[in-house]
């Protein structure tokens, strides 16, 4: 009689906590012990809203050559139709993409020696996420039992984006709930906080290369940037929607929301099992800071390097969206005149400059984010 085998199991340490980016190393490490010859892996992820691809993870031997990219997925017909008609697509020779019509991040990767591919678009309930790229520098390197086992891998890292997903759609869920049963649902237009995310993933990206900051640092920023007021959910009507000025009294008040807000997000983490969330501290930051200014005289009195970069960030987008459009205590304003306020607020040490010269660099963009999302 066989005596039992006790196997190692590489897959076992998922089940201990880790954050999001922590589980995709572990998994591309796993599968590089299996095969490797899998010198790339990356995902992208798809935004429905405006139909972009951005790039969001990427592990490799070789610095990424798609840092910061961007494209519309109907300008790519390959990924376009994998989209509409799901499909594990492997090219064991990605000279092929040459004649079907090279596109950018197919030009890169060959430029950096890459000539196989593997190729899965990831969906959940029914709404495309993005796309996994597995790749070698070896022609024809996926066979039928490499293609295999990277299927359910890939399917695996699928799985684990959608855990990623699910765990901020429910804090986003949590803020729009409480809105809702505070009977504060005006407290942020739904078109303020996208104009918001488009902002602040505008500013990131400008800044992208000089601080070498990662694509999943920017997407993040991006998700976490509406969720920036969720304090205001303790200030009364009467004080968020005053046409007038605040008494010193009113306005005490209001600078209250950043530290409700803050106990809020804790709580949140806590309660609804979120400490695992990615990026965490960020969104801590985010709705702490974003009312900081550079010269310590925001609403906590942090100064300098005290206020993080994804609050000096959000701070930008925040005061560049206030500005361009109506609120209860003002009219819009041009886009000059708005340039120029946030020019002086720099000039004052109150906002960071790199922030505000990547919006005063980018006029047409923002055009482009205030027609997106129209008030």
């Amino acid at each position: 009689m066989q005596e039992p085998l006790y196997l190692n199991d590489p897959y076992q340490t998922l089940g201990q906590s880790m954050h999001f980016m922590q589980r995709l190393e572990r998994l591309y490490r796993i599968l590089r012990e299996q095969f490797e010859g899998v010198q790339r892996f990356a995902l992208v992820l798809y935004n429905a809203e405006d139909g972009l691809l951005s790039t969001f993870v990427y592990e490799s031997d070789e610095a990424s050559p798609l840092l910061g990219y961007s494209v519309r997925l109907d300008d790519v017909p390959s990924l376009r139709a994998l989209a509409d008609k799901p499909a594990l697509r492997v090219v064991n020779d990605m000279r092929w993409f040459r004649k079907q019509g090279l596109s950018a991040h197919s030009a890169a990767l060959l430029s950096q020696g890459y000539r196989s591919s593997l190729t899965m678009p990831v969906f959940h309930d029914g709404g495309l996420l993005g796309f996994l790229f597995l790749n070698s520098q070896q022609p024809g390197y996926f066979s039928e039992q490499k293609i295999a086992y990277c299927n359910l891998w890939a399917h695996l890292v699928g799985q684990q984006l959608v855990r990623e997903q699910d765990a901020v759609g429910r804090m986003q869920a949590l803020v729009k709930f409480a809105t809702d049963v505070s009977g504060r649902r005006s407290v942020e237009t739904d078109a303020h906080v996208r104009r918001m995310a488009a902002y602040a993933r505008m500013i990131a990206r400008a800044l992208q290369k000089q601080l070498q900051l990662s694509d999943a640092f920017i997407e993040y920023l991006a998700l976490f940037a509406p969720l920036h007021d969720i304090g205001k959910i303790a200030i009364p009507d009467s004080i968020l929607h005053k046409a007038g000025p605040l008494t010193a009294d009113e306005f005490e008040r209001m600078k209250s929301h950043v530290k409700v807000g803050r106990d809020i997000v804790d709580q949140a983490l806590e309660h609804f099992s979120l400490g695992d969330m990615e990026h965490t501290d960020m969104l801590r930051n985010i709705v702490q800071f974003h009312h900081e200014k550079l010269n310590g005289s925001g609403y906590l009195g942090a100064e300098g390097d005290e206020v993080p970069l994804e609050a000096r960030i959000i701070a930008v987008a925040d005061i560049l969206d206030a500005l361009l459009n109506r609120r209860s205590y003002k009219d819009a304003w041009p886009q000059e005149k708005v340039f120029a306020e946030l020019q002086k607020m720099a000039a004052h040490s109150e906002l960071d400059q790199a922030c505000v010269d990547a919006v005063l660099q980018q006029p047409q963009q923002v055009e482009e984010i205030q027609r997106r999302y129209p008030s």
